[in-house]
């Protein structure tokens, strides 16, 4: 619901147990995001959300970098916590071996998979609405739990450990979540940033949850190859770069210093793809299908279901 002044300043008092803003004002435009801060209320589709944060990039190193586009709120009539993504507009290329692909970022593309996935237990939830100026912004139920990234590299266990004990388990999770991508495939829409960040492990459920698919890459073979980029950290408890195995031998005991151009990643050509070669008692079946990944993949998946077909028969339900 939209609140009156001094009613939205008491409601956000007794949602936060704090003072609301002194200087407080409720952006129904939320174009100039930059200048939406903490504390400040968006209003969008007859509703209040307060501002408590802005979401941070996780994942290369730069935990602290905010994305200002991206807004941790309250909604101020159930007081549940939400996510809301404001529009920003951003291109790049990415190379993968010889192919180029382009990439969008689209909230159209996002708010149509939301509307397609909303009872789908394996997508993030949440609604796409208009601001006064036009925007499609989403709103976004928050999901509670550690990315699949953060929990493969939290584990105090070794690989070895890992991969008798825990492997199963995590790959059955998995391989649900790649159905979720097959089934995304099949009503002509794709993921378009695939990233071990982005699934969600649900405290509540123990679901894995994809989560933001505002990029718009136009092929399907751009999701698969970053099915295969998740499926190697998967089976490796985490990424493996050259520098990992110069930096911590330690944890690479069976390693023995023999690794060529051919045993790396084809997505990103300074991580190993031949696990085997770094942990011998991996499978050769399974090492196969890491391998059809690799530069040296003379046979590469073509779609979602037949990398699923390989991997139910080495992981049955």
């Amino acid at each position: 619901m939209i609140f009156e002044q001094s009613a939205l300043r008491e409601r956000i008092n007794e949602v936060t147990n704090r003072e609301a803003k002194r200087n407080l004002t409720a952006f129904e435009d939320t174009s100039e995001f930059m200048s939406i801060d903490v504390g400040d209320v968006i209003r969008l589709a007859g509703n209040d959300y307060l501002v408590t944060g802005h979401a941070r990039e996780g994942r290369f190193g730069i935990d602290d970098q905010p994305k200002f586009w991206v807004k941790i709120s309250i909604d101020l009539t159930t007081g549940m916590k939400k996510i809301i993504k404001m529009v920003f507009l951003e291109t790049f290329n990415r190379q993968i071996g010889a192919t180029r692909f382009e990439c969008l970022r689209s909230p159209v593309k996002e708010a149509e998979i939301l509307e397609k996935m909303r009872s789908h237990k394996n997508f993030m939830h949440g609604q796409a609405a208009r601001d006064l100026a036009g925007n499609i912004v989403r709103i976004i139920d928050f999901i509670s739990g550690p990315s699949l990234y953060d929990h493969l590299r939290w584990k105090q266990s070794s690989h070895e450990e890992y991969y008798h004990q825990e492997l199963s388990k995590v790959m059955s999770l998995f391989i649900e979540s790649v159905e979720a991508i097959a089934h995304l495939h099949k009503q002509g829409l794709h993921h378009g940033d695939i990233r071990a960040d982005h699934i969600i492990i649900n405290s509540k459920t123990d679901t894995y949850v994809w989560i933001d698919f505002d990029y718009e890459v136009g092929s399907l073979y751009y999701d698969l190859f970053c099915l295969g980029n998740v499926l190697l950290q998967v089976v490796g408890k985490g990424r493996h770069s050259l520098d990992d195995i110069r930096l911590l031998p330690s944890n690479y005991p069976h390693f023995n210093n023999r690794l060529t151009a051919s045993d790396m990643s084809l997505m990103f050509p300074h991580r190993v793809a031949n696990l085997r070669r770094l942990y011998p008692y991996i499978s050769e079946a399974l090492n196969n299908i890491l391998m059809r990944f690799s530069v040296e993949a003379t046979d590469p998946y073509r779609d979602a279901e037949s990398l699923l077909k390989d991997l139910r028969l080495l992981f049955p339900s």
